[in-house]
C-alpha cells in the first residue's frame, strides 16, 4: 500500500510539474505576443510622427519662402516709404518758399506767373526722381 500511496503522490508531483509547464508556457507565449504588439505600436508610432515630421517640414519650407518674399516686399516698401516721405517734405518745402515769395511780392500777377514759373524750374529734379521711382518699380 506504501508503493501505491507513492504511485499517486509522484503522479501528483508529475501532473503539477505538467501543468507548471503549461501554465508557463502559457505565460511565455502571453509575454511574447504581448511584446510583439508593444512593438508594432511603437513602429506604428514611429511611422505616424515621421509623417508628421515630413508634413510640418514641407509646411515650415512654405511658410520660410513666404517670410523670405514678405520680407523682401517690406525692404521695397520700406524704400519708397522713405523717398515718398523726402518728396512730400521737399514738395513743401517749396510751397513754403512760392508762398513767402508771393507774400513778400505783394501778389501782383506779373510777380505770380514768375513764382509760378520759378516753380515749374523746381520741379525739373522731381520729373526725374519720378522717372527712378517709375524705373523702380518695374
Amino acid at each position: 500500500m506504501a508503493n501505491a500511496e507513492k504511485t499517486s503522490s509522484g503522479s501528483d508531483i508529475d501532473e503539477k510539474k505538467r501543468k507548471r509547464k503549461l501554465s508557463n508556457r502559457e505565460s511565455a507565449r502571453r509575454s511574447r505576443l504581448k511584446k510583439q504588439k508593444l512593438m508594432e505600436d511603437t513602429i506604428n508610432e514611429i511611422s505616424a510622427l515621421e509623417r508628421r515630421i515630413k508634413e510640418n517640414s514641407e509646411r515650415c519650407k512654405v511658410a520660410r519662402r513666404r517670410l523670405d518674399t514678405l520680407e523682401s516686399e517690406n525692404v521695397v516698401l520700406r524704400s519708397e516709404k522713405t523717398w515718398l516721405l523726402s518728396y512730400v517734405s521737399d514738395l513743401e518745402n517749396t510751397i513754403a518758399t512760392t508762398t513767402l515769395t508771393l507774400t513778400h511780392s505783394g501778389g501782383d500777377d506779373g510777380n505770380v506767373n514768375a513764382e509760378i514759373a520759378a516753380g515749374d524750374c523746381r520741379r525739373g529734379p522731381w520729373q526725374h526722381s519720378l522717372q527712378s521711382l517709375a524705373s523702380f518699380k518695374t
